[in-house]
């Protein structure tokens, strides 16, 4: 659970530090208003942690009967807003396209949102070397609700090991490969599964796939 718990709570604070230093170069250039907008992102990253924390005991406790009604089309607009200053600093393009009604699963949207934060974490490394670095994200719902997120990177090379911890492709210092292993163990107690393959023009699509929450039980709840 260690690994799991510094993975979540990890990214609202490097996303905090972002902002902090963002908001401290804007008053020294005496424009307090737009700091004040960051000063609102940190307060909204101080709430997810509690949240994070929260929910955490809660799993301690209860397991999956701290499950409830999630709309997966917020889930992915929130990690996005989170990987914002990091997709900033890359200038990558984001093709987002979510359905125009609610998507829901029963589950846990702190949870889901860490899985797809890591699967674009993932997708970020994928793209450094690309031209033009794009990401697409598209949301599908029927039987099951399907997440998507591609790339246009290189691909991926052992499909075998990629869920196995500590598997990484990376250089020494940028991971230890337990991103893609802590999100397929999630994604599993959430019910679902999370695959991935490589595209046929090129890059890898990541996907999660999740059981669908019928209509009548979300309104009963």
């Amino acid at each position: 659970m260690s690994a799991a718990v510094s993975h979540e709570l990890n990214q609202p604070l490097a996303a905090m530090k972002t902002y902090l230093a963002g908001a401290r170069l804007l008053l020294q250039r005496d424009r307090p208003e737009e700091a004040l907008s960051s000063f609102q992102r940190i307060d909204d990253l101080l709430e997810r942690m509690g949240a994070i924390t929260r929910q955490l005991k809660s799993y301690a406790r209860k397991g999956s009967e701290a499950f409830e009604p999630v709309d997966t089309r917020a889930a992915v607009s929130t990690a996005l807003a989170l990987m914002e200053p990091q997709l900033k600093t890359r200038a990558v393009n984001i093709i987002r396209t979510l359905p125009n009604e609610p998507v829901m699963i029963m589950g846990d949207r702190l949870r889901l949102e860490q899985v797809i934060i890591n699967l674009l974490r993932n997708a970020l490394d994928a793209t450094k070397m690309a031209a033009n670095p794009t990401i697409e994200i598209l949301l599908v719902a029927g039987d099951t609700v399907s997440i998507q997120i591609r790339d246009n990177g290189d691909g991926i090379e052992n499909l075998d090991e990629l869920f196995e911890p500590f598997y990484t492709t990376k250089q020494p210092g940028d991971g230890v490969g337990l991103g893609l292993a802590i999100s397929s163990g999630i994604v599993n107690d959430l019910g679902g599964r999370l695959t991935a393959r490589n595209a046929v023009d090129g890059g890898a699509i990541f996907e999660v796939q999740l059981p669908t929450l019928e209509q009548d039980v979300a309104a009963a709840e």
